[in-house]
């Protein structure tokens, strides 16, 4: 996906300011060679107005009306922002930067275009993702998270306490949403639910879960908003947030303020902030105030270091939040891009409008700020994704309901992935300087090319159909991609035995150019146990593996150091919360014992990768 920026400046505070008529800012297009003055069409008062009468729910506004003021707008705003004409046809995603505080006020998402259709949703012969930065924003260059750790908190205040009939929240949507995404990363276990919290309750696990290294990785809070009005300083009004409390006062019940939610994330270290947070909340993102520095909680959320922040700058309809967590959370934890998940959502939620009047299109406001390696980061991460659906499956208690379709959906996927990374692959195989990404590319070709094999053998159990052919080409693939792996990088212990390991159960023998692998596949990880000790545990795995694939002079030698290594392994990896190297460790034993021990492979008969009664001595070894 290409992005464009574009960029507002001013030469004054930013944090603060009112949105006045005919106010001149300096527009940024691109590489910043291209610079230009743009003039505010609108006051704040105005303008304010205008949406607040018209993109409220309930406000008794005709939908012709409504589609007319939207118009209007457009057309007033249309001129401080680029013509569509001027953009290239290769470009997918505008990044606008709103740092003057105030302009985060014009509400971008609602341009049109000549059609009168929305400029940012999904057309035939391609569109356009508009997302938000902020150049005062922390960048703290955030890793996409391999696994994610969810907390889903929702709140629906009780009369009683508030004063105030909140309709309930649609929290059983939220959760099924939930539990449909995390159902092949991780499932329940990766899922925290809060239930009616107060803000202190909610800012308290997110620190207790931080401070014992185990940061939730998105945080998805579902509530109400509501305007909090200070009486003693009535100029400090916002739209806050109505979480519970456990004091029956009515009368002074307050929203809570986008600095309190600030706190939160203030009092984080940075490596344990979230990746995402999602506000479904109305007006959670609005801007009515510019007096405020910290107008609402996407805004401070995301000034914080979080690199991605979505909410809801007008009233968002309780089904319009069914449909963005829907759509967001699904994609999300398969891998997807995010700016691609943004444009679906967008474009659901104008062209499959929950009611008549809905206007959740135009609320839905992201602030989003990627790091430039995102794009290569993307391509790892939806691989190792799909990578871990296929071994859930493969490791599911559920496997007798598994159908026909569920092999043809995760064999496209995975192929998808494939081609992607294929072509990436190939692009950089030569250039030295990218030697790095290659060798991930590469590694995880061949792991990829493995899991389509192993579920093509899984669909042959499960069908009673003959997969053999498919388990071969996949199985060639895969050798072809470790080998060159290895060939890149002699210290890639990692590649080099998984290369070995193919190479010996198809073609039944390691020749003496292989045994050269073989001693630096060895010395590697001997160098880098040495240097590390006890914090390692996969060159333990390339030893176990290695051992498994030589022919030992002795079998009771051989066997002492293979559980030696396993016992090290596993000492290293409880010591270390990585009881996920132990499984997958595992995981390769069992396909020597149950896959790679069929009449098709060829694993000599002097290789203790051969011998079934030390492979299950060697499992219940590490699973103790």
């Amino acid at each position: 996906m290409k992005t464009k920026k574009i960029e507002y400046l001013r030469f004054d505070k930013l944090e603060t300011g009112i949105l006045s008529e005919g106010k001149p800012y300096i527009i940024s297009i691109g590489d910043k060679s291209v610079l230009d003055e743009v003039k505010t069409p609108e006051g704040h008062k105005n303008l304010s107005k205008k949406l607040s009468d018209t993109l409220r729910y309930g406000s008794g506004i005709t939908q012709s009306k409504k589609l007319s003021v939207i118009k209007e707008i457009s057309d007033s705003i249309s001129p401080f922002f680029i013509d569509s004409n001027s953009v290239e046809k290769d470009i997918d995603h505008l990044e606008i930067f709103l740092n003057p505080s105030e302009l985060a006020l014009i509400p971008f998402e609602l341009l049109l275009d000549v059609n009168n259709s929305p400029r940012f949703i999904s057309k035939p012969g391609g569109g356009r993702i508009l997302t938000r930065n902020d150049r005062r924003a922390t960048d703290l260059n955030h890793n996409i998270p391999e696994t994610p750790r969810v907390l889903f908190a929702y709140v629906t205040p009780s009369y009683s306490k508030t004063g105030i009939r909140f309709k309930e929240v649609p929290h059983k949507n939220h959760l099924g949403s939930f539990n449909y995404a995390l159902n092949n990363r991780g499932g329940s276990k990766q899922l925290t639910v809060l239930e009616n919290p107060t803000f202190l309750e909610f800012k308290n696990k997110i620190l207790e879960e931080g401070e014992n290294n185990k940061p939730y990785t998105h945080i998805h809070l579902l509530a109400h908003g509501l305007l909090r009005i200070d009486r003693n300083n009535p100029g400090d009004f916002e739209y806050g947030i109505a979480f519970n409390t456990e004091i029956d006062d009515p009368e002074n019940y307050k929203s809570t303020s986008a600095v309190e939610i600030k706190s939160i994330f203030e009092d984080l270290s940075p490596k344990n902030l979230p990746y995402l947070v999602n506000y479904m909340i109305c007006d959670g993102a609005n801007f009515t105030n510019g007096v405020l520095p910290d107008k609402n909680p996407l805004q401070v959320t995301f000034n914080v270091g979080v690199p991605i922040v979505i909410g809801s700058q007008f009233p968002l309809s309780m089904d319009g939040s069914n449909m963005i967590s829907k759509i967001l959370y699904n994609r999300l934890f398969r891998g997807d891009d995010i700016r691609e998940i943004l444009m679906e959502i967008r474009t659901n939620l104008y062209n499959n409008k929950p009611h008549q009047d809905s206007h959740d299109w135009i609320s839905l406001v992201t602030y989003v700020n990627l790091p430039i390696t995102y794009q290569y980061e993307l391509l790892n991460h939806k691989t190792k994704c799909q990578l871990s659906i296929l071994n859930s499956i493969r490791d599911g208690k559920n496997k007798g309901v598994l159908s026909e379709d569920d092999f043809i959906k995760v064999k496209f996927q995975i192929n998808e992935s494939i081609r992607d990374l294929g072509l990436e692959a190939n692009k950089i195989e030569e250039e030295k300087s990218q030697e790095k990404e290659f060798l991930e590319y590469a590694g995880l070709m061949g792991s990829s090319y493995k899991r389509l094999a192993e579920v093509e053998f899984m669909e042959g159990n499960f069908q009673s159909s003959d997969t053999w052919d498919k388990q071969l080409e996949y199985l060639r693939e895969a050798k072809k991609w470790y080998k060159k792996a290895a060939d890149c990088n002699r210290s890639h212990h990692w590649s080099i035995v998984q290369y070995l390991s193919l190479k010996t159960i198809l073609l039944g023998a390691l020749d003496e150019d292989d045994m050269d692998y073989w001693y630096a596949a060895r010395g590697a990880a001997r160098e880098e146990i040495n240097k590390a000790k006890t914090s390692v545990t996969w060159p333990y795995g390339t030893l176990i593996e290695l051992y498994l694939l030589a022919r030992p002079t002795s079998n009771e030698k051989g066997e002492k150091d293979i559980l030696d290594f396993a016992h090290k392994l596993m000492t290293n990896a409880k010591k270390q919360g990585k009881n996920e190297h132990i499984n997958s460790t595992i995981v390769q034993i069992e396909r020597y014992l149950k896959w790679w021990a069929g009449p098709n492979f060829k694993i000599p008969k002097v290789c203790l990768a051969d011998k079934s009664p030390f492979l299950n001595e060697l499992i219940n070894a590490l699973s103790s």
